[in-house]
């Protein structure tokens, strides 16, 4: 834990922020009222941003989520989940938000398609995803983005090689596609997403790494408790 971020000026701005946040005054406003009256750094606001929402969503989001992609069909917001990952084999900071979803503070991951950090992440996300098993894989990609023809082919190689049935699309938002899908499991830690699909949400990134390391991270539910 990053004893310069979760200090106990945080904490206090923390239990502030969730209380006007569960009684409906605006999240932007809410924000700059408390990190000014604790003199928080941008990071301890992006925490607060990222990581903290209703009791209303969270309850809903809980409700939701699901914690097995053996036997399933899986469709991930793959930059969401591969971003998460790199950033934390980086050493940049995760936590995990009070609805129990593991998020970063929102670096852009940088010039991914060259980088043996975004190959290994790539690696352990197929990996895990080879070693449970799910019936179906579909990874969205942004087509924005640059080079995401490039990745769709790479994952879609990296499936078939692993035995897995699957396919990887692009699309100017896969937000959108991912809301509407009417079966299997939508993987996502974006709240947009999370809120609006009617169907089972998972936390793949959080699963990855908790297979592959040792996952020590802030958690802002806890500290909420």
């Amino acid at each position: 834990m990053r004893n310069d971020i979760i200090t106990d000026e945080f904490i206090k701005a923390l239990r502030d922020y969730a209380f006007l946040l569960n009684r409906d005054y605006p999240r932007k406003t809410i924000l700059k009222i408390t990190g000014d009256r604790y003199m928080l750094n941008t990071f301890q606001r992006i925490l607060l941003s990222r990581g903290i929402f209703n009791e209303r969503d969270v309850k809903g989001r809980i409700r939701k989520t699901v914690s097995e992609a053996g036997g399933q069909e899986l469709y991930i917001d793959a930059y969401n989940v591969l971003f998460t990952v790199c950033n934390y084999l980086l050493g940049r900071m995760l936590f995990v938000g009070n609805d129990r979803f593991v998020r970063d503070t929102g670096e852009v991951y940088g010039k991914p398609h060259d980088d043996p950090v975004f190959a290994r992440g790539i690696e352990l996300c197929v990996s895990y995803l080879v070693k449970k098993q799910p019936v179906r894989v579909e990874f969205f990609l942004d087509s924005p983005v640059s080079r995401s023809a490039e990745l769709a082919r790479r994952l879609r190689e990296l499936l078939a090689k692993g035995g897995l049935q699957g396919d990887a699309r692009i699309d100017r938002n896969p937000d959108t596609i991912l809301i509407r899908q009417d079966r299997g499991i939508v993987v996502s830690s974006d709240s947009d997403v999370l809120d609006n699909t009617e169907l089972p949400i998972l936390d793949l990134a959080r699963l990855i790494l908790e297979d592959n390391f040792d996952l020590q991270l802030p958690d802002l539910g806890q500290l909420l408790a």
